[in-house]
């Protein structure tokens, strides 16, 4: 039975159902809900923050970029249960994910996926699809699926699923 499972969770209806699945199919697991941040989406917000004034010190980039690990972090905590942990990361978000489970000694990585045509993955890049080649831990992958009602039950709150 799997003790240690990361989920790796983008906010997305995907990333919803693949919670639950790891909740309905590994119920003993410690899990631990992780969300990478893209380094651009962090500078967006600080290069944002300084448009409106706030200046564009070093020291504000820091204090932007732990303002949105807080928000993130925040926003895990209200998908997760009592019982699970939460992290927040900076960076390619497979490499982090990967890096990550190891360090913490997964036994599985759950994701969902979007399911992007060939073009979309091509031209951008696909997580989904590095984690599945390089991971050194198995992947279990969650498309955006219609799930049965005893799953429904462990989906986070604000996500409703109908058939």
């Amino acid at each position: 039975m799997l003790q240690r499972v990361i989920v790796a969770i983008d906010f997305s209806s995907a990333s919803a159902a693949a919670l639950a699945i790891s909740r309905h199919h590994c119920p003993g697991a410690t899990r631990r809900l992780l969300h990478v941040m893209k380094p651009a989406d962090v500078a967006r917000g600080s290069a944002a923050g300084a448009m409106a004034g706030a200046g564009s010190s070093p020291l504000h980039s820091k204090d932007m970029r732990q303002s949105a690990e807080e928000q993130a972090y925040a926003r895990l905590k209200e998908w997760a249960r009592d019982d699970e942990e939460c992290a927040v990361a900076v960076g390619s978000a497979p490499e982090e994910i990967s890096r990550l489970a190891e360090e913490w000694d997964g036994e599985l990585i759950v994701m969902g996926t979007r399911g992007r045509s060939q073009l979309a993955s091509m031209l951008s890049g696909s997580a989904t699809e590095w984690l599945v080649r390089h991971a050194s831990l198995p992947v279990m992958v969650v498309h955006d699926v219609p799930l049965s009602d005893a799953m429904r039950e462990h989906l986070p709150p604000g996500f409703e699923q109908h058939d």
